[in-house]
């Protein structure tokens, strides 16, 4: 059995005035400790603490780490057990640094031991309810000195790979004074702008920081009529499609429009300072970018390359490119039928990523959000989260014509695909939805009055703020095809936990 503990003096000066276990957020018992008398004699220091397995409660118990922090005198986990894990009849093994007389497990408001005090003998007969108040005491050798050490087993009690849309945190669209009749969200220089018909005047939008929610508007003076759902940004410009498909592009924030002399069936997005797109001629299809690079001839696109209705075009940065690659998911090909392929885009050319022909592959649909995030995977060994990459699809429209409301994950950048967990699938009471826009947008969490929650003893700093990436869905349709508008904010509820280092 493998003992964990943390070196004792050098903890005297990182642990913080209080302590909140794996996380703050309604996760875990927190206490202040400032109420527990701390004695200094090593004579009654415990060297370590586990857990002793028992396969009918988890397997690998033993294998849970804990931290022993000796300035405050207090024992807990850092990575939480799985939600709903019975901790009320427990056998803990305990170590000391030298001979002791007494170990006394005092227990108050158990739910099965009650208030009750248990001498502690060995590791495999002294059961300790965990869901009450828990004091370890250990007693020196001659008696004259006492420690109390407040001991918690915490237990998750969120699933740490859900994702929580909050719905207080839902509003409705920035600066709409009438109904929405379409918008687009894009991102350009780390600035969201957001483009709204509201009923006949188009508005846009723009914010540095999306938890601030101070948009600044700005009605346009079009010179043509766009195809809202065709706005796109690159480094240096934003553009737009108007009804006829003739690309415009703005290099002011939309104060002005020149006219850049092409026709394009469909904008695909922006790669650096070029823009993507799909240009027709008759029936013929063809690759294109605007502005071209010198050597740039547009070749015709792939028969089961889609010609509209993509997803948004997503950047990703993978082990197998050497640059930049963007990827795009679904759409309407040529022939007017849906596809389930995901392509890439490396700076050059175009690749289909998604296998063909294959079990694990997406549903046929169109106008779908695609995003990148992350889910948590549990270490069967000591139940410490392993955060991993993961591709996301959300909404769209099927083959039969109904909006898709099931989550698709891939961890292994669009090759493969698979229904989502459960944790990650969106909840009943946000409508189902196509042609949004979905963002991972990173927003630094502060936490006060925080300790160092590592049994890491190279971990030299309590760790009081961290980035966690949120999720944030613009717009959209709903059934019906009606304008949605809305604004929501979700989170993996495992990135909002303080990291364990």
């Amino acid at each position: 059995m493998k003992k964990y503990f943390i070196i004792y003096l050098a903890l005297a000066a990182m642990i913080a005035t209080s302590l909140q276990s794996c996380n703050k957020d309604d996760d875990d018992s927190t206490t202040d400790l400032n109420q527990y008398n701390v004695y200094s004699s090593v004579s009654t220091l415990v060297s370590s603490f586990s857990l002793v397995d028992n396969t009918k409660i988890l397997d690998n118990l033993s294998g849970v780490k804990f931290a022993i922090d000796q300035e405050r005198s207090v024992i807990y986990n850092a990575d939480s057990l799985p939600k709903g894990t019975r901790v009320s009849g427990l056998c803990v093994s305990v170590t000391c640094a030298s001979s002791v007389s007494a170990r006394q497990f005092i227990v108050k408001n158990g739910t099965v031991q009650g208030d009750t005090t248990i001498i502690y003998k060995s590791p495999t007969t002294d059961s300790i309810d965990f869901t009450g108040d828990v004091t370890l005491r250990i007693v020196s050798y001659d008696g004259s000195n006492v420690r109390d050490y407040k001991v918690f087993v915490n237990v998750h009690k969120q699933d740490p790979d859900t994702i929580k849309w909050d719905a207080n945190r839902r509003h409705d669209l920035p600066n709409v004074v009438g109904t929405v009749q379409a918008s687009k969200t894009v991102v350009k220089d780390d600035k969201f702008l957001c483009l709204i018909q509201d009923n006949s005047s188009y508005v846009l939008n723009s914010i540095d920081t999306l938890m601030n929610d101070d948009w600044v508007m700005k009605e346009l003076s079009l010179p043509f009529t766009p195809q809202v759902n065709s706005f796109a940004a690159t480094t240096e410009a934003i553009y737009l499609l108007d009804s006829n498909g003739e690309l415009f592009e703005s290099g002011d924030n939309g104060t002005t429009w020149n006219d850049c002399g092409v026709a394009w069936r469909t904008i695909i997005g922006g790669y650096s300072s070029r823009l993507l797109g799909v240009m027709q001629d008759g029936s013929t299809f063809a690759h294109d970018e605007f502005p071209r690079r010198p050597s740039f001839v547009p070749t015709p696109i792939d028969d089961d390359f889609p010609v509209a209705s993509m997803s948004q075009l997503v950047m990703a940065s993978n082990e197998w490119t050497s640059s930049q690659q963007a990827m795009f998911a679904g759409g309407v090909t040529a022939d007017g039928n849906l596809t389930n392929a995901v392509w890439g885009y490396d700076g050059k050319r175009w690749g289909l990523i998604s296998l063909t022909g294959d079990s694990q592959v997406l549903p046929k649909l169109r106008d779908a959000m695609l995003v990148s995030y992350h889910t948590y995977s549990v270490s069967t060994t000591d139940y410490s989260l392993h955060k991993n990459k993961t591709w996301m699809l959300m909404g769209g429209v099927l083959e039969n014509g109904t909006i898709n409301t099931t989550t698709y994950t891939s961890s292994d950048q669009g090759i493969h695909w698979n229904k989502g967990e459960s944790g990650v699938q969106l909840p009943s009471y946000m409508p189902a939805v196509y042609g949004a826009q979905m963002f991972t947008v990173g927003h630094m969490i502060n936490t006060s009055g925080s300790i160092l929650r590592s049994y890491n003893p190279g971990q030299t700093t309590p760790v009081t703020q961290w980035y966690s990436p949120y999720l944030y869905l613009f717009g959209g349709y709903g059934n019906g095809g009606t304008a949605l508008n809305s604004v929501w904010e979700g989170v993996l509820v495992g990135l909002t936990y303080r990291p364990v280092y």
